[in-house]
């Protein structure tokens, strides 16, 4: 089993959507101080790694990278996008770029998207950071904060994730209404051999190092995800 402690952003504190499009209002030493303690406090509990995840913009990811430093634990960086941009707007590639060279983080990615973006932000992450890529999509339905419920049809689907795998992707999941029965098909997707020269999962004894286990582990994350079950994970061999 490899666990990782979930630090969403300050928009699912917030409870209003927000996360789905960043822009608080708060510097980003602000953000920082927001996140050092909680950040801190999982840091404590020993998880495998820490899963900065659904960033809806850069602003939110520089203080969370700054955060993170000296806190001993390895982490993964996920944005919440649409299309080639960042929920608030920002070009995706200068997001993924602010990550690059931070030795606290072994992979970068995408989640909580509509799965229809997850393939070219899959191989931007890759051929901008050089790093390991996580992708978890949502099940492309869309939340609509007022009335507090999803809308729209699911689009998630398990032959969408061996093309992930393909463009750089080495922990493959899903987000928001995702649910086991779907996560089960993923497994099978990818319990087809990969090539030789492809790594694994990140490993927990430090920064930047992969595994190389054969089996799939499977975790829960996304931690502003209220609702059991709805969130998760498998991890690609």
């Amino acid at each position: 089993m490899w666990v990782a402690a979930s630090a969403g952003p300050v928009g699912a504190m917030l409870a209003v959507g927000s996360e789905y499009r960043g822009r608080y209002g708060l510097s980003v030493a602000e953000l920082e101080r927001f996140h050092r303690p909680r950040l801190e406090t999982l840091a404590a509990a020993r998880p495998d790694v820490l899963a900065l995840e659904t960033v809806p913009d850069t602003d939110e990811a520089r203080a969370l990278l700054r955060a993170v430093r000296g806190l001993g634990v390895p982490a993964w960086l996920s944005y919440s996008v649409a299309g080639d941009r960042t929920r608030a707007g920002q070009r995706l590639d200068e997001a993924f770029a602010l990550a690059a060279d931070a030795d606290e983080v072994i992979a970068i990615g995408v989640n909580c998207c509509d799965p229809r973006d997850a393939g070219a932000a899959v191989a931007l992450a890759a051929r901008v950071t050089g790093k390991p890529v996580v992708v978890y999509p949502n099940s492309g339905e869309r939340w609509d904060a007022e009335a507090r419920m999803w809308r729209g049809p699911a689009r998630f689907a398990a032959g969408q994730v061996a093309g992930w795998r393909a463009a750089g992707a080495r922990l493959v999941g899903g987000c928001c209404r995702v649910g086991p029965g779907t996560i089960g098909e993923v497994a099978s997707e990818l319990s087809e051999p990969s090539e030789p020269s492809e790594p694994s999962a990140p490993d927990a004894r430090g920064p930047g190092r992969l595994s190389p286990a054969k089996e799939p582990d499977t975790a829960c994350t996304c931690g502003n995800v209220a609702s059991e079950g709805d969130c998760q994970w498998w991890g690609a061999d």
